[in-house]
Formats: C-alpha cells, sequence, structure tokens
C-alpha cells in the first residue's frame, strides 16, 4: 500500500495544491467509525465515504423524522456532489464501500429504490408516483449530464429537483395520462464530477435559480494507492451494517426531531456566523442554503447517533462537515462571479499582469465569446465586486484608458492614472474622417477622456 497523504489518513493533505481540511469533529460517532473501518482498505477519499454515508443513509431513514426551521420540515435529504480533481478521484469506489454497509442496514433501499440519472423531471416523478415507497437516491456518475439535460428547452428536472429537495409535491403532465403527481417524496442525490466539468457546465441559470446551492460540493481525491485492490473487512462491515439498520429502525419512529438547550446555544453562535458569510459573487450563490444544509446535517448525525435529540456533538460535526463544504466552493469556484463573460474577462485581465488591458485588447481577448456592450457590462461588474480598477493614463495627447486586475492596483496609483467611472457609454467615437481613434478611448465616454 502507498498512502499518498502521509500526515492523517482521514485528513488528506496536499504540499502542493490548495486542498481543504476536513475537521475531525465530522469524524464523530458511528459514521465516522464505519469510515475509520473502511479506510485501510480503500483508494476512496475518506471524505467521499463519509459523505456518500451520511447521503444513502439520510435517504433511507426517509422523510419521517425532521428538524424545524422557519416553519418548514427538513428531514435528512442531501443532495451531494463529489467534485474530484481529476477522473480518477475514486468517486465511484466510495459509494461501492458505503453502499456494502446500507445494504446490510436496508437491502430493500438499496435494490429498489437507488437508481441512476434521469433522462427527463417526468421519468424522475414516474419512478415515484406508482410506488408505496417514496424513498429515492438517484445517483447521477456524470453529474454534468443533469445539468445538461436541465438546459433544454422545456425541460422539467431542474424545477423538479429543486422542488424533490424543498420536499414539495411534485407533479408533471404526461401525454394520455394527464396529471401525474407524487406527493411525499423523500428525494436525494448523489453526484460524481470532475471540478474541469463544474466549473466549464455550471452556469448563471443554475445559480440563479437556486438549483446549485441545493447541492453541497465536496473536492475528493485518491487517499493511497493499492495495486492490489485491497481487502474487505467482513466482520467490520457487518458490524457497522447491523448498528446502521437499528439506527434506521429508531429513527423511523421519530418525528420532529429538536435540539438540546447546549445545542441551541452553540447553533446560534454559528447561525450569525453563518450570516455573516457573504462572501458575493458565485461563491456567496453557492453557500446560501448553509443553514438548511448545516440543519440536515446535523440531524443526520443525531439520527445515526440512535438519538431523539440533537446535541453539541451533532451540530459540531455538521458545521465541520459543511466547514469542508465551504472551503471546497471556495477552491472550485474561487472568486468567480457566475458571469461567463465577466470570468472570462477577469482571467483576460490577471494574465496579462499589472500592465492591464486596454479597452481594444479586451475586445480582442474575447473575440467571438461577446461584443462591446457584454464586454462594458463584464468589466463594471467587475469593478463593482472589487476584481478590477479601470484608470485612464496620460499619454501627452488622448489618455489611454486600461483596466487592472485589483492585485495591481497599487501599481495603478502610484501611475499618472485616475480611476474613470463605472458607468460606460455603448458610444463608439470616431476620427473626423469616420475611423476609429489611433488609440483606445473609442470605448469609453468623451467625458473619462
Amino acid at each position: 500500500m502507498t498512502d499518498l497523504y502521509p500526515l492523517n489518513p482521514l485528513c488528506p493533505q496536499s504540499s502542493t495544491n490548495e486542498w481543504p481540511t476536513l475537521d475531525p469533529a465530522a469524524l464523530h460517532g458511528l459514521a465516522g467509525q464505519i469510515v475509520a473501518d473502511l479506510a485501510p482498505n480503500t483508494e476512496a477519499d475518506p471524505v467521499a465515504v463519509l459523505l456518500t454515508l451520511l447521503t444513502g443513509f439520510g435517504a433511507a431513514v426517509g422523510r419521517g423524522p425532521h428538524a424545524l426551521a422557519g416553519g418548514a420540515q427538513h428531514p435528512g435529504r442531501l443532495f451531494t456532489v463529489l467534485v474530484g480533481d481529476t477522473a480518477k478521484a475514486r468517486k465511484g469506489t466510495s459509494w461501492q464501500q458505503s453502499r456494502r454497509v446500507l445494504a446490510i442496514a436496508d437491502r430493500t433501499f438499496t435494490e429498489g429504490r437507488v437508481l441512476g440519472g434521469f433522462g427527463s423531471g417526468e421519468s424522475m416523478v414516474d419512478a415515484l408516483a406508482d410506488e408505496a415507497d417514496r424513498r429515492l437516491l438517484v445517483v447521477e456518475p456524470e453529474w454534468a449530464r443533469l445539468l445538461a439535460v436541465g438546459r433544454r428547452d422545456g425541460s422539467t428536472l431542474s424545477p423538479l429537483m429543486r422542488q424533490a429537495w424543498d420536499g414539495d409535491r411534485l407533479a408533471v403532465r404526461s401525454r394520455g395520462a394527464g396529471v401525474v403527481a407524487a406527493d411525499g417524496a423523500h428525494v436525494a442525490v448523489l453526484g460524481h464530477v470532475t471540478a474541469e466539468e463544474l466549473r466549464a457546465k455550471l452556469v448563471e441559470t443554475e445559480v440563479a435559480n437556486g438549483y446549485a446551492n441545493r447541492h453541497l460540493f465536496v473536492l475528493v481525491r485518491r487517499s493511497k494507492l493499492l495495486p492490489t485492490g485491497g481487502s474487505t473487512d467482513t466482520n467490520a462491515t457487518d458490524q457497522a451494517g447491523r448498528r446502521l439498520r437499528d439506527a434506521l429502525l429508531a429513527a423511523r419512529k421519530i418525528g420532529t426531531v429538536c435540539r438540546t438547550q447546549a445545542a441551541e446555544a452553540e447553533w446560534a453562535d454559528l447561525y450569525y456566523r453563518m450570516a455573516e458569510d457573504e462572501p458575493g459573487g458565485l461563491l456567496g450563490s453557492i453557500i446560501a442554503r448553509d443553514a438548511a444544509q448545516v440543519l440536515r446535517l446535523s440531524l443526520i448525525y443525531s439520527l445515526i447517533d440512535g438519538r431523539r435529540e440533537i446535541d453539541t456533538e451533532h451540530v459540531r460535526a455538521a458545521w465541520a462537515v459543511w466547514g469542508y463544504c465551504r472551503e471546497s466552493a471556495r477552491i472550485i469556484f474561487g472568486d468567480s462571479l457566475g458571469n461567463p463573460i465577466a470570468d472570462r474577462l477577469l482571467t483576460a485581465i490577471r494574465g496579462a499582469g499589472a500592465e492591464g488591458l486596454t479597452g481594444r485588447e479586451q475586445d480582442r481577448a474575447l473575440s467571438g465569446h461577446a461584443n462591446k456592450a457584454q464586454i462594458d457590462n463584464a468589466r463594471d461588474e467587475l469593478e463593482r465586486h472589487g476584481l478590477a480598477v479601470t484608470v485612464t493614463e496620460s499619454t501627452g495627447g488622448r489618455p489611454t484608458v486600461r483596466t487592472i486586475a485589483a492585485q495591481h492596483a497599487d501599481k495603478a496609483d502610484k501611475a499618472d492614472k485616475a480611476p474613470r467611472r463605472s458607468s460606460v457609454s455603448t458610444e463608439i467615437h470616431t476620427m473626423h474622417d469616420g475611423s476609429p481613434p489611433p488609440d483606445d478611448s473609442y470605448f469609453y465616454d468623451e467625458e473619462t477622456a
């Protein structure tokens, strides 16, 4: 066995690339014990095994046990996306490990209520409408495919998935069958995607409509090399499965789950911290449902522990998982704005270093991807978020206007430059003979010159 992360096999580290660290509090109770038992015999990231196990248990337990927030019920229903830094991150392996334990706990669920990704929203409702068992775990090894399906004209998949996360009634119109509906559905999602695919295919629509922030994005990678494939500790797996079965049976007898007094104090402190966590941009949109996600995670931890109340250790475990997911999102999406034109422009401006890009250079950088008005709007958005500054530069003639990345703004301040106003005109100025002026000022309003 070659351990790729010798510092701590349960908390992968990297000396060369930025990577989130899992707070040991996340490895609380039975869930943590199962991860520890499985870790030596699999190449899967322990974080992936943990999140897969929590998601699977939350789906298997059903919508009966729930916590309340603002009058809304929050059962242990998670939409989790494992994001591999490469295609060799062993995302699927983590599901195979967790599934063995879940199969011992509830074979009816793993054999009948775990399905592959859907080609439409209608197919998802069909899978639920005629079943007495309304639990469903959607396992999608190519999660980016769901994004593509949801983007098709007339597709109902995205709105139905949002309703499923919320626990609303799912209904679609079907040819010849009128309205097909599923009440009381309990749908969880486990998706796999590479970081490159996610950055490329998650577009502004999924961010704006709240589809993206209903998901937990979790960076995972191969934890070690096992040339012989590892071995299975059958006794440990059987014991873990039996303990998980007991927890499932006990949890299904519970309705509303409340926090203990000590947990309430812990939760109040974290709630204020989450309320103040507003990084803006795409990251801000992705983490917007932090309180609901932490609440659901804390519920799952308490149910796995066989408890009828959420205690401090469950809140802390949930917060540790959220911390990893939040840091994963920051690394994946960085300071992206979710506007593909603005993000592409920011990349070009940063690539230009301290010199920045003039208006003409920005146009060339985005040639074929955006028109002038779109570039102007994208540049304004970068300035509003403090990611770039546009300045005028004295040249002895008509001033040159250029945009510089925020990290190089100090150089701009030292030069003979002054910030221009953020609002730009779409008017293109010309010389007396009708040709463009020799510099880049035609991109901007005369007032900036």
